[in-house]
């Protein structure tokens, strides 16, 4: 057993699996997401949801999504580009769904037995399987995906420790500038472009991929923290 596995009871008396909480994988790529069907004898099973599972007591949510992927569902981190997480809080424990995008073609399949099958599906379509009861309560929020954030920085605020921080907790929705979009995540993780004396002249060359946030001195950073 891993040091994650076990059941806890959140403050309104629910019982879940995962002693640090649980976390998950939702892949996407042009209109289609990766779902795993789970198998019956798991808890809640013969139902649709995503790779994911219970955090170790060492890991972030970001790791144990992306292994609970590895070991479910045969995906690799290298082939994933996270753009940021939901989280459900139930007061004393969270499932953290971790929403990304496939950097390159993805042949997804059930790596091991708690899994039935693991494919692709068509975000239309989504609703019209019988879902994991979690999964079902988050779908309408987690299809509502932002574009990717790219955090560019010059070299004064690249030696700002809050810009790590921020890199690894990702940045509140709710801080986000005005005319910036969270859709229904609860963070973004951004991309940082390290892009030194020239980050004023270089962060338009990055809106045609996403939404832009310039950094050139540390109180812009204190803006998003």
């Amino acid at each position: 057993m891993s040091s994650g596995d076990g059941w806890i009871t959140c403050a309104a008396g629910h019982r879940h699996w995962g002693r640090f909480g649980a976390a998950g994988l939702l892949l996407m790529s042009d209109d289609q997401v990766i779902l795993q069907h789970r198998a019956p004898w798991t808890h809640q099973g013969d139902t649709w949801g995503i790779p994911g599972g219970a955090r170790d007591s060492h890991e972030d949510a970001i790791t144990a999504a992306l292994r609970e992927a590895a070991e479910e569902a045969h995906l690799s981190a290298a082939d994933i580009d996270p753009i940021g997480v939901y989280i459900d809080d139930h007061h004393g424990w969270s499932y953290t769904t971790v929403v990304a995008q496939a950097t390159r073609t993805v042949r997804p399949y059930a790596a091991n037995a708690e899994s039935v099958a693991v494919r692709w599906h068509a975000v239309a379509e989504v609703a019209d399987l019988r879902l994991h009861p979690g999964f079902a309560s988050a779908w309408d929020r987690l299809q509502d995906v932002p574009p990717p954030l790219f955090l560019v920085v010059s070299q004064e605020t690249a030696d700002d420790p809050l810009l790590e921080q921020l890199r690894a907790a990702g940045i509140a929705t709710d801080r986000l500038p005005a005319g910036m979009s969270g859709g229904g995540l609860t963070r973004l993780l951004p991309h940082v472009v390290y892009a030194g004396d020239l980050a004023a002249s270089l962060a338009p060359a990055y809106a045609d991929r996403g939404q832009v946030f310039l950094a050139e001195e540390p109180a812009d950073l204190r803006l998003l923290a």
